[in-house]
């Protein structure tokens, strides 16, 4: 078969797609389900637990432990303490008397003896636990009362609109922007359907939230790109056979600048980073010149000229798209140094990490914390 048709095949499956609705089994996680427990009247909700330690004679028990959304046990105890290693999805622990910590991939808990705590998944998230009983010969779980749904929404609504205040330093629709692209950036299917919901509620357009989309191919690829799309579609066709017909919007204006694109894409980077048109090279762009050529003639051109979204928006979406792939530091030095440039404060590059940082964890804001921080204090 020729390449030609190779690509063509893949595109036609790519657009035919189905997004499909999370379960326990379409769950990403790194461990087994295992098998049901519920019902069970130490839990409110459905859960799994697989374990994973075979050799009795480690004297280490583990279990993996699968929460659906909104799953939580009781309130309990350990008469010799527990750890728990959370590993896939959102979840939350709360200890009598305190706040709830949300709980993200590679978090880990310290339970000390007979502390009256729960932990579970997020109203809106499966979760994924690793959980391990620490001096098991004296060890045992002492059952208190149910978490009451009003307990388990106080504790979650407390930690969810920890920065909501401060946020609003970002208008209702850049944050939808910063949480789509994330979401995006990240892979994060399950949590970017809602959120794309809530874009439309905000007042996007479908042709502004499918730019957002079509922009974040250049930073996290087209497998990416592709995969928001398709899910986007289902929201759209989902919210019209409900009744609601969300406004499609304009489409880009026409280029009329007879500028080569080169030029063009080469203008806007200048307009956008305040570095000077003859400012000597980068290093990638003398090492491998075509890549070069292809950001100002497509990213900088063909993307950035489209005028369904400001530069202002669209750099909030690259740092938030950036902060989703994470391990992008060096690029994201230079988009947040152009996001300053543009006008964007301080403040808000840190509101966007807030979103962040509550959608994806403080492993994929902190490392652009730095970079925001370091590049404030070069000013």
């Amino acid at each position: 078969m020729k390449i030609s048709n190779l690509f063509f095949m893949a595109i036609l499956c790519a657009s035919s797609a189905t997004v499909y609705a999370q379960t326990a089994e379409t769950f990403r996680q790194p461990y087994p389900l295992g098998e049901k427990l519920s019902p069970n009247p130490n839990f409110t909700g459905e859960v799994w637990l697989a374990s994973l330690s075979e050799q009795k004679e480690l004297n280490v028990p583990m279990a993996n432990v699968t929460f659906e959304p909104g799953c939580r046990n009781s309130w309990h105890s350990h008469k010799a303490g527990q750890l728990l290693i959370a590993t896939a999805g959102i979840g939350y622990y709360q200890e009598k008397g305190q706040p709830a910590r949300r709980l993200y991939p590679g978090d880990i808990v310290e339970i000390a003896p007979d502390i009256v705590h729960w932990h579970g998944a997020a109203p809106d998230s499966w979760f994924a636990h690793i959980a391990i009983t620490t001096n098991p010969k004296t060890n045992t779980a002492v059952w208190l009362d149910p978490v009451s749904d009003e307990q388990y929404s106080k504790a979650t609504s407390a930690s969810e609109n920890r920065y909501a205040e401060t946020n609003k330093v970002l208008a209702d629709r850049e944050q939808a922007i910063v949480v789509i692209a994330s979401y995006t950036g990240k892979g994060d299917l399950e949590h970017l359907k809602p959120a794309l919901a809530e874009a439309l509620e905000a007042g996007m357009t479908i042709n502004e939230i499918n730019e957002v989309l079509i922009h974040a191919y250049a930073y996290c690829g087209f497998p990416r790109s592709l995969r928001a799309i398709q899910t986007f579609m289902q929201v759209v066709d989902e919210r019209r056979a409900n009744g609601m017909n969300d406004p499609v919007g304009r489409k880009a204006s026409a280029i009329k600048d007879s500028n080569s694109r080169y030029e063009r894409g080469r203008d806007v980077l200048a307009e956008i980073s305040g570095v000077p048109i003859d400012a000597p090279k980068a290093g990638y762009a003398v090492f491998a010149p075509t890549i070069e050529r292809f950001l100002k003639e497509h990213l900088f051109a063909d993307l950035f000229e489209r005028d369904l979204l400001t530069y202002r928006e669209r750099e909030l979406a690259t740092v938030s798209i950036l902060a989703g792939v994470g391990g992008v530091e060096p690029m994201a030095v230079g988009h947040i140094s152009i996001c300053l440039h543009l006008g964007i404060t301080a403040e808000q590059i840190s509101a966007l990490l807030n979103i962040v940082e509550m959608n994806l964890g403080k492993t994929y804001s902190e490392p652009l914390r730095r970079v925001l921080n370091q590049l404030t204090k070069e000013q």
